[in-house]
């Protein structure tokens, strides 16, 4: 029996990827405060990050522990580039495999069906500012820690399944050669698993179905004027 993506009280190994990666141009004077959801994105003038995103499978976590185990500051995120051939970079984005997004990558590989674990996603894009704006970068979901990384710096962290949430990039974007890294992380944890109770249920039933509407979004750039 294949594993929905969206069953995460059943099979919580899914991992639910709905990147509707908007990047929001907001007026100074609109307040958007650290924590706080941005609203209406249907609403607003999107640019489509949807397609193919860059990935790398990292089971034991090499891309973000060092060898004393604890998180490294040149980990996958950096995404770098040899410079000689004495360099020692044992991984490339570049020449990785994709997947698609919007998606889970659990139906997009077979090998990948009861996969649980780490992966890297990377999606590179240019983008024009306009002055006198503030920038924010929203994603619809990812399953189900989600640790996200612009031209190699940490902008935030995120846990939930099925929420959506954004982060502020204005100080951080270019207008060419910016590389958007999300390492998404669906391993099962004993302290994020609660005990079903009839209301929690009935709670999941209705969380089920907003799942099942953001499978339909997609990855954008988005300009509020």
């Amino acid at each position: 029996m294949s594993c929905s993506p969206f069953r995460n009280f059943v099979c919580h190994s899914a991992a639910f990827v709905a990147m509707w990666v908007v990047f929001l141009a907001l007026s100074p004077t609109i307040r958007a405060q650290d924590g706080t959801l941005i609203q209406n994105i249907d609403g607003r003038k999107t640019t489509s990050l949807d397609g193919q995103w860059r990935i790398i499978i990292d089971p034991y976590e090499t891309g973000y522990y060092d060898y004393r185990y604890e998180p490294s500051a040149n980990g996958y995120f950096k995404d770098a580039k040899p410079k000689s051939k004495s360099d020692l970079v044992e991984y490339d984005f570049d020449t990785s495999e994709s997947l698609n997004v919007p998606g889970d990558w659990n139906s997009q590989r077979e090998r990948l069906m009861l996969y649980e674990g780490t992966i890297w996603y990377k999606k590179s894009f240019d983008y024009q500012r306009r002055e006198n704006t503030r920038l924010f970068v929203y994603f619809g979901a990812a399953n189900y820690v989600a640790d996200v990384y612009l031209n190699g710096d940490k902008i935030g962290r995120h846990e939930g399944g099925f929420t959506p949430f954004n982060f502020e990039i204005t100080r951080l974007v270019r207008e060419r050669g910016n590389f958007l890294i999300v390492k998404v992380d669906n391993k099962r944890r004993r302290d994020a698993v609660l005990r079903p109770t009839r209301e929690r249920l009935a709670r999941t039933d209705t969380r089920l179905g907003e799942a099942e509407r953001r499978k339909a979004q997609s990855a954008n750039i988005c300009a509020d004027p």
